[in-house]
């Protein structure tokens, strides 16, 4: 436990402690961090996901731990929703974020590095499942779900354009497609979309620690506690209920690497999408600090 902690975790979750460090000594500030999240939402994240879904083996998933695990996230997002909503009394846009923290996981900026050096290049076939699904499922209903209601007021019309022109949206569709029609893409645009989508995970992180650098973290939010609970304790504990009591013995080379993925802290994704729908990020990243202190711990003992 004690090794997995030193490495990957620590040296993972360091980006983020930097990031805040930099913030303190003025470096850098809240502006400056929204600059960079610019990039990671419009650049890097929307590489990353191309690269990740055009090479995703689609064929090689296991379908039913996928759908095992949607579900389990499903109950995390929903529930994760209406207790900000109707508990704390948060704001629609800010309750959608917290909901997805509570359920959908950092692993493409954390548990994915962490997976494959913990148990070796196979862990990347369950762990790129969940992402697909995330990236085509999860991520995208976020994002209709904000643009529904920061556009209450407008036309279906006008809402399916901002969506059609939404960057992550597009790249999942175009992603999606290219995997499932089998078109050849050429070597330098995979070359481009690996080099570019390599920084998105680093630098969300650090502009993360920028912000948190500037919030009251020693004020305790409930809001935030209740999203960081429900992610690192009892999507974990759903997760593994459902998979022990379905899966089958041919499929418990998934289990480990989906537990972790389950057991992992909030998703940055979250964080980038408030800063870039103008939703207050203050909890959302709260939920993301408590949750990423206690995974080093739920990491470390499922590792």
């Amino acid at each position: 436990m004690l090794q997995a902690l030193l490495n990957p975790i620590l040296p993972v979750f360091a980006i983020l402690f930097i990031g805040a460090v930099f913030a303190r000594r003025g470096v850098f500030d809240t502006e400056a961090a929204q600059t960079i999240n610019r990039f990671v939402f419009h650049i890097g994240v929307p590489a990353l996901l191309f690269a990740l879904l055009v090479e995703a083996p689609i064929s090689g998933f296991d379908w039913e731990m996928m759908l095992l695990y949607l579900v389990s996230e499903l109950l995390m997002f929903g529930l994760g929703t209406a207790l900000a909503r109707l508990v704390f009394k948060r704001a629609l846009g800010e309750s959608i974020l917290l909901g997805m923290a509570a359920g959908f996981v950092n692993h493409v900026f954390f548990v994915l590095p962490i997976g494959t050096l913990l148990y070796g290049e196979s862990a990347r076939l369950p762990i790129a499942a969940i992402i697909t699904m995330d990236s085509v499922m999860i991520f995208a209903l976020a994002i209709v779900w904000l643009e529904l209601a920061a556009h209450r007021g407008g036309s279906m019309l006008k809402v399916s354009r901002l969506l059609a022109r939404n960057p992550m949206l597009q790249v999942i569709a175009v992603g999606m497609a290219v995997n499932l029609l089998e078109i050849r893409v050429h070597p330098g645009i995979m070359t481009f979309a690996t080099f570019v989508g390599a920084s998105a995970a680093p630098v969300a992180l650090f502009a993360l620690g920028i912000i948190l650098a500037s919030a009251r973290i020693g004020a305790i939010d409930f809001a935030a506690l209740s999203a960081a609970g429900l992610k690192v304790l009892i999507h974990p504990l759903i997760a593994g209920t459902l998979f022990v009591s379905a899966l089958a013995a041919d499929d418990a080379h998934w289990l480990d690497p989906a537990l972790l993925v389950a057991a992992g802290p909030c998703g940055a994704m979250p964080f980038v999408l408030a800063v870039q729908y103008d939703v207050k990020a203050d909890s959302i990243a709260k939920a993301i600090v408590y949750s990423t202190v206690a995974s080093l711990i739920t990491l470390a003992v499922i590792a």
